[in-house]
């Protein structure tokens, strides 16, 4: 590692990846310093520092929670898609609310790390234009929690505007019609529909703070997909286990398409489906 390259020394690095690893999970491993570099250098001078090495040194010593928190939120990739690989949405609808034998509980289905709220949207909409697969289950009664780390990207999702090209990620054009309104006449921007935002609830929270989940009672379903790649081993268990004990018996968590439960993890079955595979809580 090239302090002249890279603009921190091996030892700053080292700390760095500590702290960001204590507080937010995310594993840089050796080899990303170039990553801290892109990321951080438009930091620099917002915060009164000569360079990135200084800037890092600042970091680790400071009491100033609001530089932490644009550090976090400036190290966090924050990358979604409407109805990302769409088997987890067909299963829900198919399986999870169907399963729901008390219409008159709430069904609670959390969405852990909802960057900027594509997903628990897709879960929204999906059930908005599905409701013959409710079976007698009141819309009233699906109750979405959707978190993440950031608040820059939590407030996004709550103001729930959206340009033509994000839209152009994974939604077809009848849920653009039913769910959308064009924000100006060139229709460059677009803002979701009241019916779909108030089925969803985003709040602040950190997975790796296991000590407490962001609501009360426990899940019919979790999604938390493509959050835990960034994670070491003993980190992923930890969380795992964590999502685990927010589920009911007999939920189901699903995760990304190349993410998995490791053996650790104990009581929950794998369950395939369509082109992919959820997990459930047998006990």
């Amino acid at each position: 590692m090239e302090d002249e390259y890279l603009g921190i020394t091996q030892k700053n690095y080292a700390l760095f990846c500590d702290f960001l690893k204590n507080n937010s999970g995310v594993d840089l491993k050796s080899n990303r310093a170039y990553l801290v570099n892109s990321r951080l250098s438009p930091l620099i001078d917002a915060f009164g520092c000569k360079n990135l090495n200084e800037f890092i040194s600042k970091i680790l010593i400071s009491n100033d929670a609001q530089m932490k928190k644009s550090v976090i939120e400036a190290m966090v990739t924050h990358e979604s898609k409407w109805f990302r690989d769409g088997y987890p949405f067909e299963f829900l609808l198919q399986n999870i609310i169907p399963s729901v034998k008390d219409k008159s509980k709430d069904v609670k289905i959390w969405c852990a790390g909802c960057s900027r709220g594509q997903e628990p949207y897709s879960i929204a909409m999906s059930i908005l234009s599905n409701c013959i697969s409710l079976r007698g289950l009141p819309v009233s009664r699906i109750r979405i929690f959707a978190t993440d780390l950031s608040m820059a990207v939590l407030n996004f999702a709550r103001e729930g505007v959206y340009s033509a090209t994000d839209l152009s990620r994974g939604l077809d054009d009848r849920y653009i019609k039913s769910f959308f309104i064009p924000v100006d006449h060139s229709c460059t921007q677009y803002r979701i529909s009241d019916e779909v935002k108030s089925m969803v609830s985003f709040r602040h929270h950190n997975l790796v703070n296991t000590e407490n989940r962001p609501f009360l009672g426990k899940c019919d379903a979790i999604f938390c997909r493509n959050v835990m790649i960034y994670f070491d081993s003993e980190t992923k268990i930890k969380v795992l286990n964590h999502l685990k004990g927010s589920l009911k018996t007999g939920g189901y968590l699903i995760l990304g398409s190349s993410e998995f439960i490791p053996e650790e993890v104990s009581d929950m079955d794998m369950r395939r489906f369509s082109n992919g595979v959820v997990y459930q809580k047998v006990t």
